[in-house]
């Protein structure tokens, strides 16, 4: 059902659809009584300025939507805070800037399952076989000594000094046979014959040998070490084997091995990291914060577009509901844009915090940053905040392109995604390379016009600086507002609030005029199939061409809507209404009176011809024309979110209610509609639309003629609600359109006789014929005087109904006489 209602033509302040405030309950039928209590009360309604009485309602509404709306704070404030945390907090967790830890340098870094094989040779011994002492395998931990036969090395080592060994030849300088040059030379080609195999079998895991030089009479104990490099740490580990084996003799008592309990340990630590190399490697891991700061701000975004574009999609258009019913663009989109950015300081200062709590020293400019100064921190903070004011109105923008909330919600976050991150990684790797740096330095300035782009490239440019300043490529540090830094990320997000901004302000306000609209739309030209005009169609065209409809209230003159695909929704519709008059604009399922009804409050642009509303063309004076009407659409246009009493609060501050006033008005609406038990319910039920339809079609006066009805003060309030110029229905009582349905059974009914039905005894016939003889006085006469002729033993009598017009219209249809789809229609 829809219900619209034109706002009286003498109203002065045009403000909205409803008509002056009357305050006194004195009977309205006095004239002066009722000026002067109208006048009192447009008074008391200017006192509170209606654009901030709107702002108001719009920001409760975005509030009581959003405490219910767990997917929206999700994506808001929750996904971008725990990425951002995340992000940082494994950041912190790297190891990149730590130093490396200690090594513990024993043989269980060898691939030796048990002790490894160690071979050693005494070179000196005085006879007392003191070296053995010593080489115990008791003393070894994860090494077995194993001595090389006496017989295997001759004494001296060497018959020259000048000896072939592994293919060399010591010649110059000659070597000394009987030190402990010649016995390592020969020690060593045994165990390499012991490690390979040659002349015997094959000795598994030896990595290192041992030449011994021990005198007990001298207390003289020594030893040369070889390894086998292929044994990472091997020096260090058979040296530390044997000083164990050392501190074990030395510090044994006894002969019982089983009592050694000294243990030497030996680890190697690497050198730590400098200062220097510390602050390069955190400046490369902010990279990383960079680029995770910015994914987690991609999803910001899709909240906010997600509830703009629901807001008009075409199968709730709550946004036009609202227009329609007196809200300002201004106020409309000055309310989202307060309230996403009440949203948006959770996420920014999450993220301010969190960059100071894990102290990213290239953002937050403490000690450790080379290239900081004491403006950085508060740089950062400023990138932030001005990201937050152009991604909002950028936002805005971007929710034309779409038309399913669902989606947009993907979408959004996919080309912010693009235009974010790939394009601030794309950049990056562009300034890094030689080949395309002089290319890069052009193209991002048009990158900037993303507010995405401009805080993770900002952020980055940070980082840049303090990695050169640690490489010693910049000289003296630049202040981070320094176009040479972030300066122009800064600029262009500040242009961004003010361009976006228009923007999107601009293109709804440009769409406001149906003539735009028509630009946009394209021009679907379909010829109409001939037919036949009604006499009552033909009279009322010649009517308001004539110019006799000049002042009716509502005039439609040739006004036509051709969907695409070439449905012709609307076919040169023309009437006039005037003012007082109540108008039945009746017709099937697709006849056309919602797109009608679309045309006339400017949602859906006439493909042809024009309309006006007090005098207000819907064509040129699309705005002048919302502040005449009260509209309720067909479809649902209310929130899912918001409850009964909260949708009669919306709309009352809408009309224009006055703050002190808007209890009693809502519970008089409440109480008056019945709808006490269901109004703390969501909006979700069958008949949503009663309390909105009551709400939408009455001016201020009416309102409060409700309200004071209910008190008891004044019983004419029905009267008033069915004051609207026009009415539309397509379920309606025949008992209340009398008039309206005899007129259409004459006109429309056919004459004769006709057998409907026949069932055994049972017969149903349609008469046809003049008004004057189907008079039911007449029909019942001439049935009575056959009754008992025609042997009839009861029998009914009634005229045609409404709904049989109706039906007979819809035969007419094309829809009706065309072939259904997957049907062929044969020659």
């Amino acid at each position: 059902e829809v219900f619209i209602k034109v706002a009286e033509a003498s109203d002065e302040d045009n403000q909205h659809t409803l008509a002056k405030h009357a305050r006194s309950g004195t009977p309205a039928s006095s004239p002066s009584n009722s000026a002067a209590n109208s006048n009192d009360g447009a008074d008391r309604i200017r006192t509170e300025s209606l654009f901030m009485a709107h702002l108001g309602a719009l920001l409760l509404k975005r509030f009581r939507v959003a405490k219910r709306d767990k997917k929206m704070l999700f994506y808001s404030m929750f996904l971008p805070v725990f990425l951002i945390y995340l992000g940082l907090d494994l950041q912190n967790s790297s190891s990149t800037t730590d130093n490396d830890a200690k090594l513990s340098l024993n043989t269980d870094a060898f691939d030796a399952t048990d002790a490894s094989p160690t071979p050693f040779y005494c070179q000196v011994d005085s006879g007392t076989k003191w070296y053995s002492s010593v080489m115990r395998p008791a003393f070894f931990s994860g090494a077995l000594p194993q001595q090389i036969p006496e017989s295997a090395i001759p004494q001296p080592a060497f018959n020259s000094g000048s000896p072939t060994m592994f293919g060399v030849t010591y010649t110059n300088p000659a070597i000394n046979a009987s030190d402990a040059t010649g016995y390592g030379l020969r020690l060593g080609e045994e165990a390499y014959k012991r490690g390979y195999g040659v002349d015997q079998a094959a000795v598994v895991s030896q990595y290192g040998a041992y030449l011994v030089h021990g005198e007990s009479d001298k207390n003289l104990f020594g030893y040369n070490m070889m390894v086998n490099t292929t044994a990472v740490h091997g020096a260090a580990i058979f040296k530390a084997l044997m000083d164990q084996a050392i501190y074990r003799f030395f510090a044994s008592n006894t002969s019982d091995e089983s009592s050694v309990a000294v243990t030497l340990k030996v680890n190697n630590h690497p050198l730590p990291l400098s200062a220097s190399s510390k602050a390069l490697f955190g400046s490369f891991l902010a990279f990383s914060s960079c680029t995770l700061i910015v994914i987690a701000f991609t999803y910001f975004p899709a909240s906010v577009v997600v509830f703009l574009v629901k807001e008009r999609q075409s199968d709730s258009n709550a946004k036009h509901q609202q227009l329609v019913s007196g809200v300002s663009l201004s106020a409309f989109w000055l309310s989202n844009y307060i309230w996403d950015m009440m949203i948006y300081t959770v996420p920014f200062a999450a993220a301010a915090i969190l960059i100071k709590v894990y102290d990213i020293s290239s953002m937050t400019g403490s000690s450790d940053c080379v290239s900081c100064t004491s403006q950085t921190f508060p740089a950062v903070i400023a990138l932030f905040f001005l990201f937050g004011l152009a991604i909002c109105p950028f936002t805005y923008c971007l929710s034309y392109l779409f038309k399913d909330a669902a989606s947009s919600q993907t979408y959004t976050i996919m080309i912010n995604f693009v235009i974010g991150v790939v394009l601030m990684i794309t950049s990056f790797i562009m300034g890094v390379v030689e080949s395309t740096e002089s290319a890069n330095d052009v193209l991002v300035f048009v990158w900037r016009l993303s507010p995405l782009f401009n805080l993770g490239n900002g952020l980055l440019s940070l980082v840049m600086a303090e990695a050169k300043a640690i490489l010693g490529s910049t000289g003296e540090k630049k202040s981070p507002f320094s176009t040479d830094v972030m300066g122009w990320e800064l600029i262009y997000l500040a242009v961004s609030v003010v361009v976006f901004g228009s923007l999107a302000v601009g293109i709804d306000y440009a769409l406001t005029f149906p003539k735009i609209k028509t630009m946009t739309a394209g021009d679907h030209s379909v010829d109409d199939e001939n037919h036949e005009d009604d006499i009552d169609v033909v009279k009322e065209a010649q009517r308001v061409a004539s110019g006799a409809a000049d002042s009716d209230a509502i005039k439609l003159h040739n006004i036509r809507k051709v969907y695409k695909g070439g449905k012709v929704a609307v076919r040169n519709l023309t009437f006039g209404l005037k003012r007082g008059e109540c108008f039945g604009f009746l017709g099937i399922n697709g006849a056309g009176k919602t797109t009608t009804m679309k045309m006339l409050t400017g949602d859906v642009v006439p493909s042809s011809g024009t309309a006006t509303l007090s005098s207000f063309d819907i064509l040129t004076q699309q705005i002048e024309v919302r502040r005449q009407i009260g509209y309720c659409p067909q479809f649902d246009a209310l929130y899912d979110l918001l409850t009964v009493r909260e949708h009669l609060e919306l709309f009352a501050r809408i009309k224009g209610v006055p703050s002190f006033e808007l209890e009693n008005v809502v519970a008089g609406l409440v109480e008056q509609l019945n709808l006490s038990a269901v109004q703390h319910l969501k909006s979700r039920f069958g008949d949503g639309l009663v309390f909105d339809v009551k709400l939408a079609a009455p001016s201020p006066e009416e309102l409060h003629d409700l309200v004071l009805q209910h008190f008891g003060y004044e019983n004419e309030f029905r009267d008033g609600l069915v004051r609207a110029e026009a009415f539309l229905s397509w379920c309606v009582e025949e008992t209340r359109f009398d008039a309206l349905c005899n007129y259409l059974k004459r006109a429309f009914g056919v004459d004769g006789v006709v057998v409907m039905e026949r069932q055994n005894d049972f017969c149903r016939f349609k008469l046809r014929g003049s008004s004057d003889q189907l008079k039911l006085s007449k029909v019942f006469a001439l049935v009575e005087s056959v009754k008992e002729q025609m042997s009839i033993r009861e029998y009914s009598v009634s005229q045609t109904t409404l709904e049989q017009i109706f039906n007979q219209f819809a035969s007419q249809q094309a829809e009706e006489q065309g072939v259904a789809r997957g049907v062929f229609k044969a020659d």
